[in-house]
């Protein structure tokens, strides 16, 4: 098939394995040898809030994200289509809102004092959401656990099985096969594999999310060929 519904040839194949193989294995690797060797030296730089190796590298992560899907905004291709533009705009809040949160929007860099009347209902006394309302990390957390479950598991395993999956409108949103494994390493630092999985969970599911955000805009650009040629 062409066009849009169908498997996209843009989609990160073997000779591109270093990036979505190898690092989340490297990293996993890593980070329970790092807990099981060096439980000193993990506690001291990798878990920390704000400086940590683990949550500083969450915020880069969806800074590159943001910055991903800011410049898909303004592609003539996204600003045409209502659906493909409210995906976009989606991940753009989506990216600002969880590296706003990682970072309590500023405060981990630049020390200031949270006022009285919000580190009373805080309960890590910054400012932040997620530590005064529940919902603000619980929901958006499942959302993107659910997400990742779904379209980083069952379809790429469905779709292995049944290649009619990514035949359909949906295709261009679906992700890659390829992110398989950075969604089965998330889900298996929930069995706690180290201390505070939440975190490495964290990292796994915003690595995710870059790697869809890549694709996603592959994709597009691969569609916008296809139609700039067919106009010829």
């Amino acid at each position: 098939m062409t066009g849009p519904y169908r498997p996209f040839t843009s989609d990160p194949g073997w000779k591109e394995a270093v990036w979505w193989l190898g690092i989340p294995v490297l990293f996993a690797v890593w980070l329970v040898a790092m807990w099981r060797v060096a439980p000193a030296w993990y506690m001291k730089w990798i878990i920390p809030e704000g400086y940590g190796i683990l949550e500083f590298s969450q915020f880069i992560i969806l800074l590159i994200a943001l910055a991903i899907a800011v410049r898909l905004l303004f592609k003539p291709f996204v600003q045409k289509r209502p659906f493909v533009f409210a995906v976009t705009i989606i991940a753009v809040l989506g990216c600002i809102y969880t590296a706003g949160e990682e970072m309590s929007w500023g405060q981990h860099f630049f020390h200031w004092k949270t006022p009285e009347y919000w580190a009373m209902v805080n309960r890590q006394q910054e400012t932040n959401l997620h530590n005064a309302y529940p919902a603000f990390e619980q929901w958006p957390r499942a959302i993107v656990t659910l997400g990742v479950v779904i379209g980083g598991i069952l379809v790429p395993l469905a779709a292995a099985f049944l290649p009619h999956v990514r035949s359909n409108r949906l295709s261009l949103f679906l992700p890659a096969s390829a992110l398989l494994p950075t969604a089965i390493i998330a889900m298996c630092f929930k069995l706690e594999l180290v201390h505070r999985p939440s975190e490495a969970v964290e990292l796994c599911l915003y690595f995710f999310i870059l790697g869809y955000l890549i694709v996603y805009a592959r994709r597009i650009r691969e569609v916008e060929a296809a139609d700039g040629h067919r106009q010829k």
